[in-house]
């Protein structure tokens, strides 16, 4: 059900009102001044508005700047018994939806106050949808944030496994370099020695093949150097 608040200091005024739109199905709420509107606007969360212009104290005015301060989309439609444009004007300088006057029509109240709600309907529909927007975008970039955590612990997972094997392929080369350099310097002694053809050619393949292993490990360590 609409909820509509009314501001005037006329109490029969106030009720007349009242009952005309309780008639018409919306919820009604009323007050006399400006404190009464200020607990009113803390306790719900209205649908429209109807102020007079003149009140003790604070006046309508007043009242309309202080609703627009606070952030309050509810729209105001203001009464008033000097229905000229400078007073037009004023309200909707201050951010009045629209305005009636005294004395007020029902058909013209009822018309203005419906546009009204139908105003904040939309305003509503339209935080509501503002609202569920940014709740999808938090949770978008919460599982974006998520994702990122696992990849970036995959990364360092792949880079710890990566480093272990680069330190072991080099330890490895440093092992295998001296005992292929004491081969080689036997294989060219027994080479250069008292042998027939058919042993230095056997020896000299076997020299080559293991000078070959010898170039893989300096070509491993060379490598693996660039990686620590």
């Amino acid at each position: 059900m609409d909820e509509i608040l009314i501001v005037d200091d006329d109490l029969s005024v106030r009720e007349v009102l009242e009952a005309r739109l309780i008639k018409e199905g919306y919820a009604v709420d009323t007050a006399e001044d400006f404190d009464h509107v200020k607990e009113a606007l803390a306790e719900r969360n209205f649908d429209a508005i109807i102020l007079d212009v003149v009140l003790p104290g604070v006046g309508g005015i007043g009242i309309l700047e202080y609703i627009k301060n606070a952030d309050i989309e509810t729209p105001v439609i203001m009464i008033t018994g000097d229905p000229n444009v400078e007073t037009a004007a004023r309200s909707v300088q201050h951010g009045a939806y629209d305005y009636i006057s005294k004395p007020i029509k029902k058909e013209r109240m009822l018309g203005v106050v419906q546009r009204a709600v139908e105003k904040k309907g939309l305003i509503d529909r339209k935080k509501e949808s503002e609202k569920k927007n940014l709740e999808y975008q938090k949770e978008l970039e919460g599982k974006v944030e998520e994702r990122t955590g696992e990849l970036k612990n995959a990364y360092e997972l792949l880079g710890a496994e990566y480093s272990r094997k680069v330190k072991f392929m080099r330890k490895t080369s440093h092992e295998f370099i001296n005992p292929l350099s004491i081969i080689i310097g036997h294989l060219t002694l027994l080479i250069e020695s008292d042998l027939s053809d058919e042993q230095r050619r056997r020896l000299e393949s076997v020299s080559e093949n293991v000078k070959r292993i010898e170039h893989l490990v300096q070509d491993t360590l060379e490598v693996t150097s660039n990686e620590e």
